[in-house]
């Protein structure tokens, strides 16, 4: 099986700011030579001598195992479920091993939306390989991707440009999800978070809520940020802050009223966390939804 597209795109293709340049999925059988298939001069390559692509693409291997090295990265193995950010300009190259083969896709991408999802989700060129797993979902949408790139019907740029995002955020969720998968850290957590939600009212302290997560403070810290992307008292305070927000536009509590509800100190203090947090003091806030309210019944 090989699917195999060069694309390029019209004005309107370019509008949505990512361009899909290639698009494709192939099974190199055991012993084949290496790259297989035909392809342009910019992309051609031997294993042997690497290149250097002038824009990003995404590699996942679905199947069997090889290796891959770039100008950053020692030669490492590649197994099924790896996926691989091919940085441009970046020296590289990859094959599968002979004895085993592999099956492959790859979706490469250009425009200003496609440079910000590579430095926001994958800033560091010495880290290009990321383990998410042999993932149907994930397989499914490059299969999507190369059966609209085969069609090109009208608009099939900016449909791709979806696949393009969905693929760059599945590879990164998955990278980090999948360590926490039948890891009882996960829940853990899940049973410190949900702790947090019902206790809103009070002034927990974080040593507290790591014993109910069953772990030491430290490793608790550790975890949970790693896991929710904030540290326990940042994401305790959001916690706050959102249910703060609910009381504003479904209640009339004074501050001082929702200070008491949410376990603060005083309503200065939460007045003072609120700005911080969403930008504007909390009445400010309320009256602002209630104009838009009262513009939306006219």
């Amino acid at each position: 099986m090989a699917t195999i597209k060069y694309l390029f795109a019209n004005e309107k293709g370019s509008q949505w700011r990512i361009i899909t340049k290639t698009v494709g999925m192939q099974d190199v059988e055991v012993g084949s030579s290496y790259p297989i298939g035909e392809h342009p001069e910019d992309y051609l390559f031997s294993p042997e001598r690497g290149r250097v692509l002038q824009e990003p693409q995404i590699l996942y291997i679905i199947k069997g195992s090889g290796w891959f090295m770039s100008a950053h990265h020692e030669r490492t193995k590649l197994c099924a479920g790896d996926a691989v950010i091919l940085y441009p300009h970046v020296w590289h190259s990859y094959a599968p091993n002979p004895e085993t083969g592999w099956s492959e896709a790859w979706i490469g991408f250009t425009g200003d939306n496609a440079e910000r999802l590579l430095n926001d989700f994958f800033p560091d060129k010495s880290n290009p390989i990321h383990r998410v797993g042999v993932y149907d979902t994930l397989c499914a949408v490059f299969e999507k991707a190369c059966e609209v790139a085969q069609k090109q019907l009208p608009a099939y740029q900016q449909q791709l440009a979806g696949y393009v995002t969905l693929i760059v955020c599945t590879v990164y969720a998955r990278s980090r999800q999948l360590p926490y998968m039948d890891n009882p850290d996960a829940d853990n957590i899940n049973h410190a978070m949900k702790y947090m939600r019902q206790h809103l009212g009070s002034n927990l302290n974080m040593e507290t809520v790591a014993k109910q997560a069953s772990m030491s403070y430290s490793k608790f810290r550790k975890v949970f940020k790693d896991y929710t992307g904030f540290a326990p008292a940042k994401y305790f305070l959001r916690l706050k802050m959102e249910r703060a927000k609910d009381y504003l536009l479904s209640t009339d509590f004074s501050c001082k009223e929702i200070a008491y509800h949410l376990g603060f100190d005083s309503s200065s203090y939460f007045c003072k966390m609120f700005r911080l947090y969403q930008g504007i003091p909390p009445m400010e806030y309320r009256a602002l939804f209630d104009q838009t309210s009262g513009a939306d019944a006219m």
